[in-house]
């Protein structure tokens, strides 16, 4: 049986609705709440009505902190404000979609005049598996980037972006807090520049969609791994990690392994396409490519059109 991303949720986190976020989480006082289990977060990523979650700000003990990084400017020429994460041993928070529990951060940029927060960045995740379920994770500090776009020519301004994020071990906590930017001045560095603990995923890979077998192929060249501490080796695997797909399903949560031969690969990935999902957007298949298995290790986004005329719901 194919099995649905969650995709009401998972597709509000992707968008960064951080308000509508807060309602799904029943915060309350952490001094008289208990934290929730992993095992309440499963399947709707929402803790159970009779397991609020216990509300961490930023302000008082928490096992993340959020602190503002500077700015970037992004290969499409958008300016980027980095939000860099710093979580306690033993926990780990969420990759934009979080596996088969968890879920991801949210941002919500400051009212500013003319200016908006476009769709998150995430770094490469690493990939938990317990016995029970597979999570796509980071389980160390990593930087988080959120690109904003303002009237045309001009330098983004002093800002503020109100976070929100889960964050496990055997239990869960949802933190929230507010991390400020200064104005951005003088010349913005290009992210390629700003030393990132893990790698960004660039374009390379090629996808192909096949109708008659309802299947995605996959392929490319593995080439050398981005790890700076083995510029000469090469990746030896070559793993999909899916993204949230409104309207499209997968046999599982993943990650998908790919076949490697003499540097090449090949992956072949079997989809269920459901329209009535698709939340009246286009139908995309995306996610991103992992070579081999550091953290700084190369990855690479795949999103292919699907062509699939969607209805409105």
């Amino acid at each position: 049986m194919m099995i649905r991303f969650r995709f009401l949720f998972l597709t509000a986190c992707m968008l960064g609705a951080a308000v509508q976020a807060f309602s799904i989480f029943q915060t309350a006082d952490a001094s008289t709440q208990a934290t929730p289990s992993k095992s309440n977060l499963k399947s709707t990523g929402a803790t159970k009505s009779d397991s609020p979650a216990q509300l961490v700000t930023a302000n008082s003990k928490t096992r993340v902190k959020a602190t503002s990084a500077g700015w970037v400017k992004l290969a499409g020429g958008e300016t980027a404000a980095v939000v860099r994460f710093e979580i306690e041993n033993g926990w780990h928070m969420y990759w934009e979609n979080p596996g088969d529990s968890g879920a991801p951060p949210l941002a919500q940029l400051s009212a500013i005049p003319g200016w908006n927060l476009l769709e998150p960045i995430f770094p490469r995740p690493s990939i938990l598996k317990t016995v029970d379920d597979t999570e796509f994770v980071y389980n160390n500090s990593w930087e988080w980037l959120l690109p904003i776009e303002g009237p045309a020519g001009a330098s983004p301004p002093a800002c503020s972006f109100d976070l929100s994020w889960m964050v496990c071990k055997e239990n869960c906590e949802i933190g929230r807090g507010r991390v400020e930017f200064a104005a951005a001045t003088g010349d913005i560095p290009p992210v390629g520049a700003v030393r990132l603990g893990r790698s960004l995923a660039t374009l390379g890979a090629t996808a192909t969609f096949n109708s008659n077998d309802q299947a995605i192929t996959i392929s490319g060249d593995v080439g050398k791994s981005a790890n700076a501490t083995s510029k000469n080796s090469s990746a030896t695997t070559a793993q999909f990690i899916p993204a949230i797909m409104p309207g499209v399903s997968l046999q599982s949560t993943g990650p998908f392994p790919a076949t490697v031969a003499n540097e090449k690969f090949t992956l072949n990935i079997p989809i269920e396409i459901q329209p009535q999902n698709a939340l009246g957007k286009p139908l995309v298949f995306k996610g991103v490519l992992l070579y081999g298995q550091s953290d700084s290790d190369r990855c690479e986004i795949i999103r292919l059109p699907l062509n699939i005329k969607v209805s409105q719901p």
